[in-house]
């Protein structure tokens, strides 16, 4: 009962941070795009090109790296209990 009760919880922790982290990098994209659209245009007040270009480039950066290592926060932290309970309990 303890073993799933800790699973819940980590679970729960791993939601939380894969979706703040997932914001936050996504955020930041977003802000880098319109910067760079901004130096590329400056002076002009195109908001749709500007939408369309920061859309573009999400839609590419959804397939990219970064995203995919959030996923790790999925990964790293569950490998790290079963090493930890494997070790604890090996005899």
């Amino acid at each position: 009962m303890a073993l799933i009760r800790l699973w819940l919880i980590v679970f729960a922790l791993q939601v939380a941070l894969y979706l703040l982290l997932r914001f936050s990098i996504r955020l930041r994209q977003v802000e880098r795009l319109e910067r760079r659209w901004d130096d590329r245009h400056p002076g002009q007040g195109d908001r749709a090109a500007r939408r369309a270009f920061v859309a573009r480039g999400m839609a590419s950066f959804g397939r990219s790296l970064r995203v995919r290592l959030a996923a790790v926060v999925f990964v790293l932290p569950t490998l790290a209990i079963l090493g930890i309970v494997v070790l604890v309990n090996w005899q």
